[in-house]
């Protein structure tokens, strides 16, 4: 079993490494979900050196916490965040994905399914936003997951 490593700001060369074992294993993964959500790869290639060059012992220490799930879910977490971060807004455009099935949901469902599911917003968070009960707010994520499966290929 690996031992688990704890990073401080004094442990540099474990962070190096770390950021090394993160990219080796998941930038093209990240890359990947990047290229999908700003739709251009030039961009995309970008923020992927933005998001590993900012990492910070304590996001490093949050990434590879073995009681937060799997490792390429936080680190794809904090690269949505920082995404958010340089968009500023859940509303922002710029940041979901413009195709064509996003672009078939009405604006209250892409508010939704893109609050939740880009920006990493949960439901109780979008009811606060949005001025609804939790309950409406999975029916209108119910209504945009239907109208995703109804238009594939």
């Amino acid at each position: 079993m690996k031992e688990q490593l704890t990073y401080t700001e004094t442990s540099l060369p474990s962070i190096k490494q770390a950021k090394q074992s993160l990219y080796t294993s998941y930038s093209g993964m990240l890359l990947g979900y990047i290229v999908e959500v700003v739709k251009d790869r030039t961009v995309a290639e970008k923020y992927l050196i933005d998001i590993f060059t900012g990492l910070q012992a304590n996001d490093i220490q949050d990434i590879f916490n073995p009681d937060n799930g799997s490792v390429y879910c936080r680190l794809q977490s904090y690269a949505r965040k920082q995404l958010c971060q340089v968009h500023n807004t859940i509303t922002d455009r710029a940041v979901q994905p413009a195709n064509r099935v996003t672009g078939l949901m009405n604006e209250e469902q892409q508010l939704v399914f893109c609050g939740l599911h880009y920006h990493g917003k949960s439901i109780a968070q979008l009811a606060n936003e949005l001025s609804k009960d939790e309950y409406t707010i999975r029916q209108i994520l119910k209504q945009s997951f239907n109208i995703i499966r109804s238009n594939r290929k």
